[in-house]
């Protein structure tokens, strides 16, 4: 990326972040929605993930209760299972034909921001309830597309492991690797995080008479590189440098590659809410990074996802209260946002309370409606664009 296009990107990460409330407000605030309780659960929802066939929300709790299959249509609990028994709760993922779910541990302090994130992982069987794997403190688990295994991170060891048997096949190493990784939905590609390549940076005419801008990128920076899944051999390194990486994700169409980055604490700008950045890089382009950043405050790690019609990007964030705000994604502007504030819980019962802060959701298949936790209830938002 030139320096004209850095800067383009810079003025997009400040112009989504000074965008007034009252221009949001106009598109639509909380205008149409539902509250829907996961049967009798009096205990704040965590996470969620709307599975393949359009319907069904698996659905994790804090304190170790159970993971709930809710029935989006009739509205009732199908089925629950003790899985994912931390006590901050899980964020939660479906596999490509929803086989399986991913469970990952969910922390009250989430993560200590400048270093490498070291949390439990799950996979379970929704069919039957089976627990299919188990990771105690792994950097990042993913399972690829076909189903056949997980990708697990830890140190600078990517190993796969059977799902049908339960055994680690096989491994690679990445060397300075950090918090994660990702498989291309065509499995062709697995995308990591990385921390710079200190002799290559030194060989850089670039920096070789700014040793200070070297010394900053050393400390505080980090890189994605691509790899290919058959010959595990690197194809390429994305030609940007981000703040610390902690989570990759393929959209489903696999034209683009979101990375999720948080400043180191001595290079954040950030005066309130710690800042969390999701940068886009161009599959399709060659892993270009493009200008597109969607920002967030949330002072835990964001959730975003991106509308099944690929038109819609929504982020968590925290303005006065929790928010999930919904960018036009070639735009990368904000057009709404769902203000979780407690005014909007004016009439709730004894039998409902809000969040601790956290926010999980899912688009349904719509794409113009979001189906979101908070506290321990469902909210369910048409967004009316």
């Amino acid at each position: 990326m030139n320096r004209k296009t850095k800067s383009i990107g810079c003025l997009a990460v400040l112009a989504g972040m000074m965008v007034p409330s009252g221009f949001l407000c106009a598109q639509g605030t909380n205008m149409d929605f539902e509250k829907i309780m996961v049967g009798d659960n009096l205990h704040i929802l965590s996470g969620a993930a709307l599975a393949p066939d359009n319907n069904t929300l698996a659905v994790s709790s804090v304190q170790s209760y159970p993971l709930y299959l809710f029935d989006l249509a009739k509205r009732e609990v199908t089925g629950q299972f003790d899985v994912g028994n931390w006590y901050a709760g899980s964020r939660l993922d479906y596999s490509s034909s929803g086989k399986y779910i991913l469970l990952q541990q969910m922390c009250y302090m989430d993560m200590a921001p400048n270093k490498d994130r070291e949390v439990m992982f799950e996979i379970m069987e929704p069919a039957t309830g089976r627990k299919v794997l188990f990771f105690d403190k792994y950097h990042s688990v993913v399972i690829t597309p076909d189903e056949q295994y997980a990708l697990a991170l830890t140190g600078d060891e990517v190993s796969f492991w059977n799902l049908s048997t339960g055994q680690k096949e096989s491994t690679f190493t990445v060397p300075e690797a950090t918090n994660s990784i990702a498989v291309s939905p065509d499995g062709r590609h697995i995308a990591l995080s990385h921390k710079p390549d200190a002799d290559a940076l030194e060989r850089d005419p670039r920096y070789k008479k700014d040793k200070k801008g070297l010394k900053a990128i050393l400390n505080y920076k980090q890189q994605v590189s691509i790899y290919d899944a058959a010959t595990l051999q690197r194809i390429c390194t994305v030609d940007e440098w981000y703040d610390i990486i902690y989570n990759l994700r393929y959209s489903d169409d696999g034209a683009y590659l979101f990375c999720l980055n948080i400043p180191h604490a001595r290079a954040s700008t950030a005066v309130g809410n710690r800042q969390n950045f999701v940068s886009v890089v161009d599959v399709n382009g060659e892993y270009q990074a493009m200008r597109s950043v969607f920002p967030s405050n949330s002072s835990y790690e964001p959730e975003f996802r991106m509308s099944p019609d690929g038109k819609l990007f929504g982020i968590t964030s925290l303005g006065k209260s929790p928010e999930i705000i919904i960018y036009d994604f070639a735009k990368a502007q904000p057009v709404s946002r769902f203000e979780l504030s407690y005014r909007f819980f004016e009439s709730i019962g004894k039998e409902q309370f809000p969040s601790d802060g956290r926010v999980a959701f899912d688009f349904m298949p719509d794409s113009r409606s979001v189906i979101m936790t908070f506290g321990n209830m469902l909210v369910l938002w048409k967004i009316g664009l």
